[in-house]
This record gives structure tokens, C-alpha cells and sequence, in this order.
């Protein structure tokens, strides 16, 4: 697993337009600033949008606005060598217009594998010219992810986890199928307890009483913003009462950047014991 999931990174195809090397260069993606951070390029960002929280020194960087509305003014006055983005950027117009003014924009694809993940990093260091930081990174990722997959891998039982987004403004979503959420749990052989909600949806106490999990997964898009006070019908389900249940940030968990491992591990953990072989060695 290890050698395969290395090798399509190493070997993706996709190839990055080669160009001198940036000075001043604009990350919009949390998982790619981590990724600039991580390749220790961080001495070139210049701004950061404002889904670009960690590492915590993010917050000292100017903020060009949210991914998916980045305002051309405010992504130009930073005066830019490349934007580096990912294919969630929006709006398209101001995209096109920062490369008619000299910018270069990198919009990289959304990454919800462990594979994909990591070819991402190797088109970042590519774009930084940190390929050899990268591919350093992709080796040391690609090991710990391999662990993990390899204790999931000799479960039993795929469990069933209810997996809720605590995201702006005090709402609580479930996820749904074809979200980084579902995603994310296939990667540890576990199953979206939710199978008749496509994306995001407003939580409904119906729906979350009648999904009967094996473990609960809380996304907060900022720390503090889920109580569980609010939300009895959680509290009265076995998985909560049993200890089966984490909350975390968002961007850690659905963010499949250079934390990917480490979300993994945290998810892998909080799942049912029962329902897998533990390893002696893991």
C-alpha cells in the first residue's frame, strides 16, 4: 500500500507549467497553505485567504478574502508571482482577470484520497521548485498513512459513523455521500451512517435518532462552536454515551492536507474497538 500510494504521487501526470521561481506568492486553500508551510516555504507567502488557519503563524498574514468569492483587487494589491488555489476558487472572472494581469494561477485539484493528497504536495513543491521538500514529505506522510490503513484494513465490521459539520453562524449540517466527510471515512473502512442525504444538510433530530451510529464525528469550522447542550438527541445515543465520539477542526478533518495522517489516526482511534484486530505492533 505504502509503495503504490508513493508511487502515483510521485508519477502524477498532471504536469505543472514550469516558470521562474515565485518571491511573492498567494495561497486560497487551507490544505495548501499547510502544504507551503510544511515544504518550509513559508518565507514566500505574501497573503493567505481566510480558510488558511493553521499553523497558527497564518494569522499574521494579510487575508485576501474567502476561496470561493476572492475579490481580484484584493488578491492584486498583494502583488503576486502565482496563486495557488484549488479548483473550489470562485468566481471564475476574477481568475481570468488575475492572469491577464500577469498573474500565475495554479488551480489545483480537490484531493479527497490519500493518493490525491499527496500528488498535490508534489504539484506544490513543484510550483515553489521544493520537489526534493516534497517528495521527502510525500515519504514521511505515505508511511504514516500506511499505518493506519493497515489497522482499518483488519476490522471486522465496517462501523457506521454519523458525521456532523458545526460550520457559520451556529449551524449543524450532517454529511452526507460525495462529501470530503464520507471521504474521509472510507479511508479508515468505515461507513457514512447517513446513505439518503447527497452533500450537506441541516441536522434534523429525526435524522440523527434514526441513524444509530457506531462512533460521531464533529467538525467545528471554529473551536467552541458545537455544544453538545443543544443537542440532547446525540447525547442519548449509544455512540455518544460509550465514549465513541470526537470533535475537531474542520480543516483538519475534511481538509486532506499534510494532516491527513493525523486525522486518520484520530478517527481510526475513536471508532469501536471491538470492531477491529489491534495490531501489537501498531
Amino acid at each position: 500500500m505504502r509503495a503504490r500510494i508513493l508511487l502515483m504521487a510521485l508519477s502524477w501526470l498532471m504536469p505543472v507549467l514550469v516558470q521562474a521561481e515565485p518571491t511573492r506568492v498567494v495561497t486560497a486553500d487551507g490544505a495548501i497553505t499547510e502544504t507551503v508551510y510544511r515544504l518550509g516555504m513559508e518565507s514566500l507567502l505574501v497573503a493567505v485567504d481566510t480558510t488558511s488557519g493553521f499553523p497558527e503563524e497564518t494569522q499574521s498574514l494579510p487575508k485576501i478574502g474567502y476561496l470561493r468569492a476572492l475579490p481580484f483587487e484584493g488578491v492584486l494589491a498583494m502583488r503576486p508571482d502565482v496563486l495557488i488555489t484549488s479548483e473550489q476558487a470562485a468566481p471564475q472572472d476574477n481568475l481570468d482577470r488575475l492572469v491577464k494581469a500577469g498573474v500565475q494561477v495554479e488551480t489545483l485539484p480537490m484531493a479527497w484520497t490519500p493518493e490525491a493528497s499527496l500528488e498535490r504536495i508534489v504539484a506544490v513543491g513543484d510550483i515553489l521548485h521544493a520537489r526534493p521538500q516534497a517528495e521527502a514529505l510525500v515519504t514521511e506522510l505515505s508511511s504514516k498513512i500506511s499505518r493506519v490503513q493497515q489497522d482499518a484494513a483488519n476490522r471486522v465490521k465496517r462501523p457506521r459513523v454519523l458525521f456532523i459539520l458545526a460550520a457559520g453562524n451556529h449551524s449543524v449540517m450532517l454529511a452526507g455521500q460525495g462529501t470530503a466527510a464520507s471521504a474521509l471515512l472510507d479511508t479508515v473502512n468505515a461507513d457514512n451512517a447517513v446513505t439518503a442525504i447527497q452533500g450537506y444538510k441541516p441536522a434534523s433530530r429525526e435524522a440523527i435518532l434514526a441513524s444509530q451510529p457506531d462512533a460521531i464525528v464533529i467538525a467545528e469550522s471554529t473551536p467552541g462552536q458545537f455544544d453538545i447542550n443543544k443537542w440532547q438527541e446525540l447525547a442519548h445515543l449509544d455512540a455518544w454515551k460509550s465514549g465513541h465520539h470526537m470533535v475537531a477542526d474542520s480543516m483538519l478533518l475534511l481538509g486532506f492536507g499534510p494532516r491527513l495522517p493525523e486525522a486518520m489516526d484520530a478517527l481510526n482511534r475513536v471508532l469501536p474497538s471491538g470492531s477491529a484486530v489491534v495490531n501489537d505492533d501498531s
